[in-house]
């Protein structure tokens, strides 16, 4: 797993793929060698605010405007 918990640009689209497909948050962690944890804070952090879906382009938005 890697050791930063900060995901980059081509880690949120893979997360937004797998989502539209119904993965877990466990599974997602796999397939990107991050922690759970790491995912779930993504997912709820990142949120489209009207419809509560996990989209790419907004999380990478929100990220750096943070």
């Amino acid at each position: 797993m890697k050791n930063h918990q900060q995901l980059s640009n081509d880690e949120r689209y893979p997360i937004g793929a797998m989502r539209r497909v119904k993965f877990s948050l466990r599974a997602i962690a796999r397939e990107l060698g991050r922690s759970p944890s790491t995912i779930s804070r993504e997912i709820r952090r990142n949120a489209y605010p009207t419809d509560g879906r996990y989209k790419p382009l907004h999380a990478c938005q929100m990220a750096r405007g943070r």
